[in-house]
């Protein structure tokens, strides 16, 4: 063999032993990754970061893409009861429309969400985010209240509006501003008129504190009351008008006023453990009493008849009055009350209740059982902030138990 010869057969031996390494280096490698991948998809490392784009977005999408299912999911297909949102909540509206439609607010972030009932769909209006809302209201129109706290724990109150953002969602499929301002700092309790564009709220005054409205662009205020007690809760019941309630205490007596246009209160209500739910288009009332661990439930058709006590016990908190004048509401009533002490350990979340829905005839002081959740669900509904649709058709309302939303349909 020539020396050329020689050389030629040497460069390709090296040449076929390069190409073969490289070969099984390349295979080597490919089986370390796939089973690394296989470990990392094992300990969740394959999940994709948290996402704040989309239709959803926030907090709710990541839920949904880490537990592969919406929120309720574990309901079935032919409950009555749908969890709208697991993530908590901290506050709702009703929409106008021929459609039943929510507006609710994500407690972490203060975004506004749009839930259709009909469809169990749910879709991101805004991105303006105002993080940590412990507390908020929604009216018919959009209107939004949200209530946070600073640094510094001074209060925050802001108002604004989404009414422009669900035709900007509707067009673009992108999420608008929330558009809206700080209302004055000091405002103790508030109160959004749901049909009416109207904020009620209590502001300190030397004396005391004042009962002021305003609109919900925080201009057209108004000083409605003063009074030395400034323990008030205020409730608009959505005929423009507000009814003051004496922070509830159990066993010790309350009272409740219909604040008139003149500035006078004219007593509605009292009761130990006084709750109250005033009537949006007349004189009728539900109101309830906590005294040593009982509650108990009293109606009222007007103003005039004497209230008459229900065969169910749980307070005013848990209940709402159906649209229309045929007088009739819905409860979520307690299994069991187990504290002697129920409003006071409740309100502080110190306990929670399991409650079944009952419907209330007022006129005729009579109840039915309306819905048991235990056959849909596991979950501990403890009913706060319920509210029924304009169309009579849905009820909706928080579980204090961890903040999630529910809709219920009334009909069987």
């Amino acid at each position: 063999m020539s020396y050329t010869g020689y050389f030629r057969f040497v460069t390709v031996t090296l040449i076929v032993v390069a190409l073969g390494g490289l070969l099984g280096w390349y295979y080597f490698l490919q089986a370390k990754n796939a089973q690394t991948n296989a470990q990392n998809t094992g300990a969740g490392y394959s999940a994709l970061p948290p996402s704040f784009e989309g239709s959803t977005g926030s907090t709710y999408a990541n839920i949904v893409s880490t537990l592969g299912e919406s929120p309720g999911g574990a309901a079935s297909s032919t409950s009555r009861l749908w969890e709208v949102s697991e993530v908590p909540v901290a506050g709702f509206g009703w929409q106008k429309g021929a459609e039943p439609t929510l507006y609710f607010i994500e407690r972490s972030s203060g975004y506004v969400f749009e839930a259709q009932v009909s469809g169990h769909s749910v879709t991101r209006l805004t991105d303006t985010l105002r993080p940590k809302i412990y507390d908020a209201s929604v009216t018919m129109d959009g209107s939004v209240v949200e209530r946070s706290v600073d640094m510094s724990g001074a209060r925050i109150t802001f108002a604004g509006s989404v009414a422009s953002s669900s035709a900007i969602v509707a067009a673009t499929t992108s999420v608008a501003s929330l558009i809206g301002n700080d209302l004055p700092q000091g405002i103790g309790t508030i109160a959004a008129d749901p049909a009416y564009d109207t904020l009620f709220f209590t502001i300190p005054n030397p004396s005391g504190v004042s009962i002021v409205s305003t609109n919900v662009a925080g201009e057209k205020e108004r000083s409605l009351f003063s009074s030395s007690i400034t323990g008030w809760r205020l409730l608009a019941p959505g005929d423009g008008t507000v009814v003051l309630l004496q922070n509830p205490l159990d066993s010790v007596i309350g009272y409740a006023y219909h604040l008139q246009k003149s500035g006078a209160l004219v007593e509605v209500a009292q009761a130990p453990g006084l709750t109250v739910l005033p009537h949006a288009s007349s004189s009728a009332l539900i109101f309830g009493s906590s005294q040593n661990g009982s509650l108990s439930l009293f109606a009222q058709s007007s103003a005039d008849a004497s209230p008459a006590q229900l065969p169910i016990q749980t307070v005013a908190d848990k209940c709402a009055w159906a649209p229309g004048a045929a007088l009739i509401a819905y409860c979520g009533v307690p299994e069991t009350v187990a504290s002697k002490q129920f409003l006071d350990d409740w309100y502080k979340g110190l306990l929670h209740t399991s409650d079944r829905f009952f419907e209330i005839n007022i006129s005729a002081a009579s109840t039915i059982l309306l819905y048991d959740p235990s056959g849909d669900t596991s979950a501990q509904l403890d009913v706060t902030e319920m509210y029924v649709d304009p169309t009579g058709q849905y009820l909706a309302f928080i579980s204090g138990t961890d903040g999630s939303l529910w809709v219920l349909r009334i009909a069987q």
